[in-house]
C-alpha cells in the first residue's frame, strides 16, 4: 500500500469560534516591525506542495482466532490491519518508538469471545502471512467500563510485541477491537 502525503502541513489552525487575544509581530515591507492584538480569528490558506512524497507502507494482517497461540485453530474474525500513522514527524520523533495499530468493529460479542478460546495474531505481512509475529490470547480481567486489555508477546524472534484492547461496541451486539505493536526496544536514552 502507498500513502501520499503532502511535503508541507500547516503548523495549526484557528476555531472559528474562539477569539484570540494574543500579541503579534510582523514585518512590513520595508522590515519595519509592527506590532498589535487581533480582534478576530482571520482564515489563513497555506500552499501545498504540487507533488506529494510517496510513502511506502507493508499493511500486517491480523485476525482473532480460536485457540490459543500455541495451537492457532481457524480465523474467526479478521481485523483490519496494522499500519503506521503517515505524517511529518512531530514532537520527540528521532527519540520515539513508532507503533503500528489498527481498529476494527467485529459483529460478535465481548462475552461470546470471552465464552471460547480466542487469540489475536499478527502476522508480519500479506506475502508472508505464515510469518507471525506477535500473538496474545483473550482473556483476563474486565475494566470497570467493560474493556479487557491483552498484551501480544513477540513470537519467532520478530523484534515485535504490543497490545489490544477489547470493549463492547456500543451497539451492544459487537466488539470493538484495537490492536498496537512496536519494535521490542531497550531501556529509555
Amino acid at each position: 500500500m502507498t500513502v501520499r502525503r503532502p511535503t508541507l502541513l500547516a503548523a495549526g489552525a484557528l476555531a472559528a469560534s474562539a477569539l484570540v487575544a494574543a500579541t503579534f509581530s510582523s514585518f512590513a515591507q520595508d522590515a519595519t516591525p509592527v506590532t498589535g492584538t487581533p480582534v478576530a480569528a482571520t482564515p489563513v490558506a497555506v500552499a501545498q506542495a504540487a507533488t506529494p512524497q510517496a510513502v511506502t507502507v507493508t499493511p500486517r494482517p491480523a485476525h482473532i482466532h480460536v485457540g490459543d497461540c500455541t495451537n492457532l485453530g481457524e480465523v474467526i474474525l479478521p481485523l483490519t490491519d496494522l499500519v503506521p500513522a503517515v505524517s511529518d514527524p512531530v514532537g520527540q520523533a528521532s527519540l520515539a518508538t513508532t507503533a503500528e495499530s489498527s481498529y476494527t468493529n467485529v459483529p460478535l460479542p465481548l462475552a461470546d469471545i470471552l465464552a471460547a478460546s480466542h487469540a489475536i495474531n499478527v502476522h508480519l505481512s500479506p506475502d508472508q502471512i505464515s510469518t507471525y509475529i506477535a500473538c496474545g490470547e483473550i482473556g483476563g480481567s474486565v475494566d470497570a467500563n467493560g474493556a479487557v486489555i491483552i498484551g501480544l508477546r513477540e513470537l519467532n524472534n520478530s523484534g515485535f510485541s504490543g497490545i489490544a484492547f477489547l470493549q463492547p461496541g456500543i451497539d451492544g451486539l459487537s466488539t470493538d477491537v484495537s490492536v498496537f505493536v512496536a519494535p521490542v526496544f531497550g531501556p529509555a536514552g
